[in-house]
């Protein structure tokens, strides 16, 4: 029995505990609520807004502690690996939490935060981002301390792109999933038995949330959710590639490509409006489209109104897994995963333009996105 057979039992087991932890965790917050209400719930009011009765946003603390507490049975090997992951990601997961809590913690602070656990996760785990198959670029990150500011700041904005795709039941937890089971095949491929599971168990933590979030939404990621997810899904995406030499940079900016690509729209747009921040929130990001244009077409008037959230999430869905069909494809070309993101970002334009309520009559081009 090779070492991969004998792991896959164990791998088993830990994702199974840490998707019944994240479910526990998160089921005891939905109870306990009347306790803590007063500070964890979200607020009903504001652009990106909702949702109709008072909710936890608080699920990043049950993923965390779930990741905490599954720690004793993740299998040797990878247990201090996961150790120092987790540890680095602390500094994301409490900028977010103290947003979530008190409101008051700006967007500048959190990104900060989150590229200072990308750091950390590098100089603890000895792996940047050291190649992106770019000329030039690729002589630049040959230095050390560039690829690890580089590392940071990539780290930072997968991170921060999560939460710009949380704003639905189950959205950016359906993302998630879908994406690590990208890097779980992409990893299961090339022979990574440590990337297979992380991506496995990652993908535990986030449904044990998942199955409480969706379809009804009695709890919320939050900003600290979000933020400590995509620090660990931006871990993959350094991990993968820097492990295996025969998988590009590309393969892993195209299995994030729909949170990658909405931040980068969402970063023009506003730059684009005058006397708007890009930290400002507006309602026309494409999952908000997406509820205006479709999820009010399959839940029609005279149906029950609450399930046109959740109809969002499975409309929007089908982004990133357009971009993970596209890996099962390209997983070990650089050149043709870049092609498929920059098609990627084209579908995302068009779709962006169709769903638009003032939509211009010629098509929104990739360099007008971009």
């Amino acid at each position: 029995m090779s070492w991969a057979d004998a792991l896959q039992p164990q791998v088993a087991l830990t994702a199974l505990a840490a998707f019944a932890l994240s479910l526990g965790f998160c089921m005891a917050l939905v109870a306990t609520q009347r306790w803590h209400g007063s500070i964890t719930h979200d607020d009903l009011h504001g652009v990106q807004k909702f949702h109709r009765d008072p909710t936890p946003r608080i699920g990043g603390l049950a993923i965390a502690l779930a990741y905490a507490a599954v720690w004793p049975v993740v299998p040797d090997g990878f247990d201090a690996t996961w150790a120092m992951i987790g540890l680095a990601g602390l500094p994301a997961l409490a900028a977010g939490l103290a947003e979530d809590l008190t409101r008051r913690v700006g967007v500048k602070g959190r990104l900060y935060a989150t590229m200072i656990s990308g750091i950390l996760f590098a100089l603890a785990t000895g792996y940047v981002m050291d190649k992106v198959d770019l000329p030039g670029v690729d002589w630049l990150l040959s230095f050390y301390a560039v690829a690890l500011v580089f590392t940071g700041f990539a780290m930072g904005g997968v991170a921060n792109a999560i939460n710009i795709i949380d704003g639905f039941n189950g959205l950016a937890a359906g993302a998630l999933v879908i994406m690590f089971g990208g890097f779980a095949y992409v990893a299961f491929r090339v022979g990574d038995d440590l990337v297979l599971s992380l991506a496995l168990i990652y993908a535990a933590l986030v449904m044990g949330f998942f199955a409480v979030n969706f379809p009804h939404g009695r709890i919320f990621l939050g900003d600290g959710g979000a933020y400590f997810c995509g620090f660990l899904l931006a871990s993959l995406g350094v991990l993968l590639p820097s492990r295996n030499a025969d998988v590009s940079a590309w393969t892993a900016i195209l299995i994030c490509g729909y949170p990658v690509i909405e931040t980068l729209a969402s970063m023009w747009r506003k730059h684009r409006r005058e006397g708007s921040s890009v930290g400002q929130p507006d309602r026309v990001h494409f999952h908000m489209l997406a509820h205006r244009r479709y999820a009010r077409r399959i839940v029609r008037k005279g149906g029950p109104v609450h399930l046109r959230n959740p109809a969002t999430s499975i409309v929007t869905w089908v982004v990133p897994l357009l971009t993970t069909v596209f890996v099962l494809v390209a997983y070990d070309s650089a050149w043709l995963s870049a092609i498929l993101f920059f098609v990627t970002a084209f579908v995302y334009g068009q779709l962006y333009r169709v769903m638009s309520l003032n939509m211009p009559r010629r098509p929104l081009g990739l360099a007008r996105l971009l």
